[in-house]
């Protein structure tokens, strides 16, 4: 109903569990280690235990998804509600498995032969039990016979059982002391907190194929994680129903109205004993207590990563005071632009100059030029009619796509972005009625840098200058022909990973050998990198990290600063 109206390309919330949306938080990938660790170690049971809702199926397609190769046979039982003879049944059935009879020694027998052959052949056999809490006792007993089929020296089928608390509680009981005692390895999966909320919501957004049409705001955001715990299905049910009442009320940003609003429908009186009126004033409270401390609580959108068409919520400088003074025409007069936008006292006037050459040109006109600068830098095509608002990031973004060119944020100060050494755009704090200006950074020498359009005589800008205007956020722009995932899980193979570790060895913190293999040693490569590059450090990568380690992909000759 509403994807069209945000220019999304599908429902990005929806609850049934879509591969493409996968999202690791820190805990998901933590269990999804212990579970890997488990089934390589043979310790025979493994047990993960969560909350409704917090993406136990999530953690175990994504294991899924790891041990699709050859050396290893997976059978995954979803609806335990059965009894001995069925589970088995079910069981052989679902390794392929040909049996006699229905009988439980026929099926017993049918599933050693299986395992043992299996064995033989090198592979490790895995069932995965999930809402394991619905077991009966004398279910659960059989499957502990069936780990008593084994070798003298390893277990021949590693078995998770996957489910909520009332598993544990379960398996607590003395009738089931043997099979619990028999569980290696355990693991209890958390939410996430507040940061990993804001970066699940855009992860999301980003894959429903959102180019700036809808935005979630930072308190909005914070209240979906207040509501939903962190809960991962219930932030998808608020976020959903945040969209559905946004479309019917014509907004395009989730506020944190909307978001109270939503709850409200879903629930009438929310999760832990909140009314709407409660919730309000919660909300009010966390402003002000941002007032009396001077400042808002922290971004819930910081990650070291953002998405490269996400949008930033950035406070904008006061609008013109004066009447009449957004009604400037592009064409009007340097001095009476100068007379209607109020400046600081304190600013040089090279500064107040840019400022005036910007509100002259026009915001169309201006990322035009910048886009046109920087597709000249990697030798694509420029832009030669243009009909409609040219946005940052989300119409740049997608036509820098059409030309196998990825544009990926950056915050940080005018000095970083000129560390990176790649053309980039700056987000300034000149603003019209429409919105942002933003230039491009195509060159550097010393202290003056070429942008386009090119504002000024000549064409360039002393970066003394250009940093008082510049707002903090910043595209760097790079190609990703290594088609490397942004987001990389522990334990995964690929060959994009060989041209990864390639880059890092290159970078001198990578010297292992070149395997393909996102292993301990890479991570930690990756991590030397990120340091080096003074840039947020985590485990799964992250499109900043890929667009720096593409200045030394060999398969391409990406442009510097410093030249063509």
């Amino acid at each position: 109903m509403y994807t069209r109206y945000f220019g999304l390309d599908e429902k990005p919330f929806t609850l049934t569990p879509n591969p493409r949306f996968i999202f690791l938080s820190k805990q998901h990938r933590e269990a999804f280690a212990h579970l890997l660790y488990g089934i390589n170690s043979h310790y025979g049971f493994i047990e993960l235990v969560g909350e409704v809702g917090t993406g136990k199926t999530t953690v175990l397609r994504t294991l899924l998804g790891q041990l699709q190769d050859g050396n290893y046979r997976i059978a995954l039982i979803f609806n335990p509600c059965m009894n001995s003879v069925e589970l088995l049944l079910n069981i052989c059935q679902e390794f392929g498995i040909e049996t006699n009879g229905l009988g439980i020694n026929d099926l017993l027998s049918g599933l050693n032969r299986f395992l043992l052959e299996e064995n033989g052949k090198g592979r490790t056999v895995v069932l995965v039990i999930d809402e394991a809490q619905n077991l009966q006792p004398d279910v659960l007993e059989q499957i502990r016979l069936i780990s008593n089929l084994e070798t003298e020296n390893d277990k021949l089928i590693q078995i998770i059982l996957a489910g909520q608390p009332e598993l544990e509680r379960l398996l607590q009981r003395h009738n089931l002391r043997q099979l619990n005692q028999r569980i290696a390895v355990r693991f209890r999966l958390g939410v996430m907190d507040g940061n990993e909320t804001g970066a699940y919501i855009r992860h999301r957004l980003d894959v429903a194929g959102a180019r700036g049409g809808v935005s979630f705001s930072r308190l909005a955001v914070r209240l979906i994680h207040l509501y939903s715990r962190g809960a991962p299905r219930m932030i998808n049910i608020i976020c959903d129903r945040a969209l559905l009442t946004a479309y019917a009320d014509g907004r395009r940003t989730i506020s944190p109205v909307v978001v109270l609003r939503a709850i409200n429908e879903l629930s009438g009186v929310s999760r832990c004993g909140f009314t709407l009126a409660g919730l309000a004033s919660a909300l009010v409270v966390f402003c002000l207590f941002g007032l009396i401390v001077g400042q808002w609580l922290p971004e819930v959108f910081s990650s070291p990563e953002p998405r490269p068409t996400e949008v930033v919520s950035l406070p904008l400088p006061p609008r013109p005071s004066r009447p009449g003074a957004e009604a400037l025409s592009p064409g009007a007069h340097s001095l009476s632009v100068a007379k209607a936008i109020p400046f600081s006292q304190e600013e040089t006037e090279p500064v107040r100059r840019l400022r005036v050459a910007l509100l002259n040109l026009g915001l169309n006109d201006t990322h035009i030029g910048a886009f046109n600068g920087l597709m000249a830098k990697w030798q694509a095509r420029p832009i030669r009619i243009f009909k409609g608002t040219m946005s940052v990031p989300a119409t740049f973004s997608e036509l820098a796509a059409k030309r196998d060119l990825r544009c990926t944020v950056f915050q940080g100060s005018l000095e970083d972005a000129l560390r990176f050494d790649l053309p980039f755009l700056v987000c300034t704090t000149v603003v019209d009625r429409r919105g942002r200006f933003c230039i491009a950074v195509t060159s550097a020498k010393g202290r003056l840098l070429t942008v386009s359009p090119a504002l000024l005589k000549g064409g360039e800008v002393d970066k003394n200058d250009l940093a008082p205007v510049a707002s903090g956020t910043f595209y760097l722009l790079w190609r990703d022909s290594a088609r490397i995932p942004s987001h990389l899980v522990p334990g995964e193979r690929r060959k994009e990973l060989h041209t990864l570790q390639r880059m890092l060895k290159q970078a001198g913190c990578y010297r292992q050998a070149i395997d393909g293999v996102y292993s301990k040693a890479t991570i930690s490569a990756v991590r030397r990198f990120q340091r080096s590059q003074g840039i947020p450090t985590n485990d799964s990568g992250g499109e900043l990290t890929l667009a720096l380690l593409s200045r030394l992909d060999a398969a391409q000759m990406a442009p510097s600063l410093g030249r063509n």
